[in-house]
């Protein structure tokens, strides 16, 4: 986080019990401590070029390209952090990291050595020029090809026909419609066909009537290797989108 001047001026105490200002989505304390408040809002995403932070959605347009890695070599994919849904993001552009915005919350035990005026944190700078703390971890979902290519052909071959099959003869009077395709679970990896088919078919039966329908016109959708992460990186300034 960059070094900034705090506004005594139109400071106030109630809130935090402490001296502050709000920004928008940001806190500043008189300490020189930064914090996300504990609702973000999506006018609240924008850059906050005193402190050189900026709050975003990964779905956003102005979400810059991230990375693995702190050298920067290994581009995360925005694929890979929209896996069912956005995740809102803190980048520190002084110090190249971002950190998740849906993270474990202050008020874990394990976060007992930060004031009680931070106490609702969605992230945390405790000083210009240092990291901020990870309240939290980003999910990231990669492509998993190893499952995909052993069990795509039973899926895909054996299982959907199947499951179309069945499809075609239950009651079309009702009209469910499910968003997604259906997720395909990490334990089939060594299942067959008719274990696969009998897994899905193994519920209860209004929920196995929208699940039939749901793999009969999305088909299926292979799990990704998860990973959970402190940090995600940045390279180079903040471009603002034109």
């Amino acid at each position: 986080m960059k070094t900034f001047e705090f506004d005594h001026i139109h400071k106030s105490w109630d809130r935090y019990r402490a001296f502050h200002n709000v920004d928008w989505g940001l806190v500043e304390f008189d300490t020189g401590e930064v914090m996300v408040k504990n609702y973000v809002s999506s006018d609240d995403r924008m850059m906050y070029k005193k402190y050189g932070i900026q709050l975003v959605a990964t779905t956003d347009i102005n979400c810059p390209q991230l990375y693995l890695d702190k050298e920067c070599t290994e581009p995360c994919k925005k694929a890979w952090v929209t896996q069912h849904g956005m995740q809102e993001l803190a980048i520190d552009w002084e110090q190249k990291v971002a950190v998740t915005l849906q993270g474990r919350g202050y008020r874990e035990q394990s976060r007992t050595e930060l004031g009680t005026h931070v106490h609702s944190a969605l992230a945390y700078w405790a000083g210009a020029e240092r990291r901020p703390v990870p309240m939290g971890m980003i999910k990231v979902q990669t492509p998993n090809p190893e499952y995909k290519k052993k069990v795509q052909s039973i899926l895909v071959g054996e299982v959907l026909p199947a499951i179309t099959a069945m499809d075609k003869m239950q009651d079309k009077r009702h009209h469910w419609t499910e968003r997604g395709k259906y997720p395909a679970k990490e334990e089939w990896y060594d299942s067959s066909a008719q274990e696969i088919v009998a897994d899905i078919c193994n519920v209860d039966d209004w929920q196995k009537g929208r699940d039939i329908k749901h793999i009969a016109e999305k088909g299926f959708e292979y799990p990704r290797s998860t990973q959970l992460v402190d940090f995600l990186y940045v390279k180079g300034e903040y471009n603002a989108p034109r």
